[in-house]
């Protein structure tokens, strides 16, 4: 007893020091593993799919799946490294793990706001001729977001953007649309962003994007 005495008495003084820096990993909840286990499924629809390598931006690929309570990037899980391509096929460079994506985060975090009813974005290379075929032959919803319309504040201010955007689309048609597109800008790779409300109905979408590609 008097050793562990002892022992609580030096973790309570490194626990003290304002040199060191303590992070607790707490136990997942029940919630969040169900939302870790949606995006695996979806992974595991895409891995052994060459033809979605197509779909692969310059800037890789991210699966984000929201808590139904989010409001921070803590809340939203994803890839931690993104998805990229190995030997002609889509791969993830890292583990599922909560806060570790940015972009594809923050679209669903805005999504909520204003349908809290989407939990997963994804982000998807752009392709022309798949839009086209999107438009005119699939059931899906596409709404294209003309970068030059932003406002000049908008533009300017880090992160503002993606929260315009999915904005100014709500107002527009009163509802979160199946993809937001746009064809870049300088410094901006071109992008569809596909938004969902359940793993089962990301995969359904990717069957049919996939379908024109």
């Amino acid at each position: 007893m008097k050793r562990q005495n002892g022992l609580l008495i030096e973790l309570n003084k490194f626990f003290d020091d304002p040199k060191y820096t303590i992070y607790m990993v707490l136990p997942l909840s029940k919630e969040q593993k169900t939302i870790i286990t949606h995006i695996k499924e979806i992974y595991n629809f895409i891995t052994d799919k060459k033809k979605f390598v197509t779909l692969i931006p310059e800037v890789r690929t991210n699966i984000s799946g929201a808590l139904d309570t989010a409001q921070k990037i803590e809340d939203v899980a994803g890839f931690d490294g993104r998805i990229t391509v190995v030997n002609g096929f889509p791969r993830a460079c890292g583990e599922v793990k909560f806060g570790v994506s940015n972009h594809t985060a923050r679209l669903v975090l805005t999504a909520k706001k204003f349908d809290n009813s989407i939990n997963f974005v994804m982000n998807l290379k752009y392709i022309p001729r798949v839009i086209d075929s999107l438009q005119t032959n699939s059931s899906l919803d596409l709404i294209e977001f003309e970068r030059e319309t932003q406002p000049v504040k908008v533009e300017k201010k880090e992160d503002s953007t993606m929260q315009w955007l999915i904005r100014e689309s709500f107002e527009k048609y009163k509802k979160i649309p199946d993809i937001i597109w746009d064809k870049g800008a300088i410094g901006k790779e071109p992008m569809m962003r596909l938004f969902a409300k359940t793993s089962e109905n990301v995969i359904k979408k990717l069957k049919e994007i996939m379908e024109h590609v």
